[in-house]
């Protein structure tokens, strides 16, 4: 399941393209990064700094909610948000207070065509369901990488990215960028992100709204 294109509304700038967080499984790799890799088709691939190389069940433990001066909205404290699993209240700059919960803790708790990211920063630090073509490396084929795309790229800073482009996608001999490092001298500030419009990886300039 992806999360609504304007869950949050405040504003941002290009720094919220934030790091996976602890227990990410994007992170899991099977080699270094920067490193390449035979394919099926004898060429030599860089290994993504990002990929899945296998499924992790996601920690019990999440942090606290974060309140800050805005109004309070349908909590006040976390032990309010009782409707879910691991309920935190949160709030985005200046708007009433929500409950936010865990929605999985594995992979399997989000069916067949989805995958669980662990304790995203992009959700209040809660567990999400992504789609996406790939749940595991193995998933794209022999030298095969699975590797997320704006996954954890605030919502309200994903108006440049095509509409289907947020989850784990497998890389394609066609990608234009690997990394996000790829994209530093391309004109497009943004990141390396998955184009459902091109079925590749692109640079892809991140648009933010308030």
């Amino acid at each position: 399941m992806l999360l609504p294109r304007a869950l949050l509304l405040f504003p941002c700038s290009l720094s919220l393209l934030v790091p996976p967080a602890c227990g990410d499984t994007s992170s899991d790799t099977s080699g270094g990064g920067g490193s390449s890799t035979s394919t099926a088709s004898g060429t030599e691939a860089r290994v993504p700094e990002q990929h899945r190389a296998m499924a992790q069940d996601c920690p019990d433990d999440r942090p606290p909610g974060n309140i800050g001066a805005g109004p309070n909205g349908t909590c006040a404290a976390d032990t309010d948000c009782t409707e879910g699993d691991n309920g935190r209240c949160v709030q985005a700059l200046g708007q009433p207070t929500f409950c936010s919960y865990d929605q999985c803790a594995k992979d399997d708790d989000c069916g067949a065509a989805s995958l669980c990211e662990c304790r995203n920063p992009a959700q209040y630090n809660a567990n999400g369901c992504f789609h996406g073509n790939c749940r595991l490396d193995a998933d794209c084929g022999s030298g095969g990488y699975c590797s997320p795309s704006a996954v954890t790229l605030s919502p309200n800073c994903t108006d440049g990215i095509p509409i289907g482009s947020v989850g784990y996608f497998c890389h394609t001999p066609d990608d234009e960028c690997i990394d996000a490092d790829d994209c530093a001298t391309s004109g497009s500030s943004g990141g390396c992100f998955f184009n459902v419009d091109e079925v590749r990886f692109t640079c892809l300039k991140v648009v933010c709204f308030k």
